[in-house]
């Protein structure tokens, strides 16, 4: 599930990181002026980090039911109020009045903020700071949307932690540590979420799969999107996945994997699986090749874009018109 924000991307492209379709993100485009894309030579647009960011942050506004105009004026704005570069990259947060119906949203925030809260947090590790941790991420919750706070804080969070644990400046005590503060905050957030209707994701990292913190996330923003969820996670034997999705029939299996051995090397038992369950392929080791090959759906994008994919699944694995899909 990659992170990087888009460069000269077509709308195809851009409409799949986000998770709005085409014909939505153009009428954004023309009626309310919210993307400002290049011209190839060719004469096609290609949409750039500003237009992914605003189109992340009007996702995110529609989802907590703020009408499309307003939306798109607070998100302009927002970008003329903090002066926003067109190397700004991913927004974090800001904390705007209480009563603003985009507060949450992530263009209400500044990189700044939420590079802040990641430093914070990393040294908080380095002391092993139980308290110190859980208020960095309590301000980031009271400042910012749930998404936004996973996507913008906690996962380029891990990563950091990740990546300092491979050069050996962050202590296997500390990467326990981080691991646990990510998930059990993602736990209680997702505590008492799931007994409504909506669609049943079944969720699993595939046997030698022991990383899924990204799938955690990928849950918990499925949860808020109101699906509901079985959650089997790291290392789960395939044998285990089909006998679960017997029990519950899913509307989607999600597999998740950091690298693509993990999935190659079980090809022919993902084909089965998906012979039998619609199945979907997410994290950064499921690759287009891996999909076809087995027949399964790539969900790209971070797990807080690529959750969102699900929102317009139904029961019964039917998919339903975005806004403006209609007529």
């Amino acid at each position: 599930m990659s992170t990087g924000p888009a460069v000269g991307l077509r709308i195809g492209a851009l409409a799949e990181r986000v998770g709005a379709s085409e014909t939505v993100l153009r009428v954004w485009e023309r009626r309310y002026g919210l993307f400002s894309p290049t011209r190839t030579a060719g004469g096609y647009r290609l949409y750039g980090p500003d237009d992914e960011r605003r189109a992340r942050a009007m996702v995110e506004a529609r989802e907590q039911g703020v009408p499309a105009a307003q939306a798109a004026a607070a998100i302009l704005a927002a970008e003329r109020r903090v002066g926003a570069r067109p190397d700004a990259g991913e927004p974090g947060t800001d904390a705007g009045p209480a009563g603003d119906a985009l507060a949450t949203a992530p263009t209400a925030a500044t990189a700044a903020s939420a590079a802040g809260w990641v430093a914070d947090l990393l040294a908080a590790t380095a002391r092993l700071d139980h308290v110190a941790s859980h208020q960095v991420v309590d301000r980031a919750l009271a400042s910012a949307s749930v998404e936004v706070v996973v996507r913008d804080v906690l996962l380029p969070f891990l990563a950091e932690v990740g990546t300092g644990w491979e050069e050996g400046s962050v202590s296997i005590e500390q990467e326990h540590f981080a691991s646990d503060l990510v998930r059990g905050r993602l736990t209680t957030l997702g505590s008492g979420l799931g007994a409504g209707t909506g669609p049943l994701v079944l969720l699993a990292c595939p046997p030698g799969e022991r990383h899924d913190l990204g799938l955690k996330a990928f849950e918990l923003v499925a949860l808020r999107a109101g699906c509901r969820t079985r959650y089997l996670g790291a290392d789960t034997p395939l044998a285990s996945v089909e006998a679960a999705a017997a029990r519950t029939e899913p509307d989607l299996v999600v597999l998740s994997a950091t690298r693509a051995e993990v999935l190659s090397g079980v090809a022919d038992e993902l084909r089965d699986l998906a012979g039998r369950h619609p199945l979907a392929l997410a994290g950064a080791g499921a690759t287009p090749e891996i999909a076809e090959q087995v027949g399964a759906t790539l969900v790209s994008g971070d797990p807080v874009t690529a959750a969102r994919h699900l929102r317009a699944l139904r029961p019964g694995g039917r998919r339903v018109a975005e806004e403006g899909d209609r007529g």
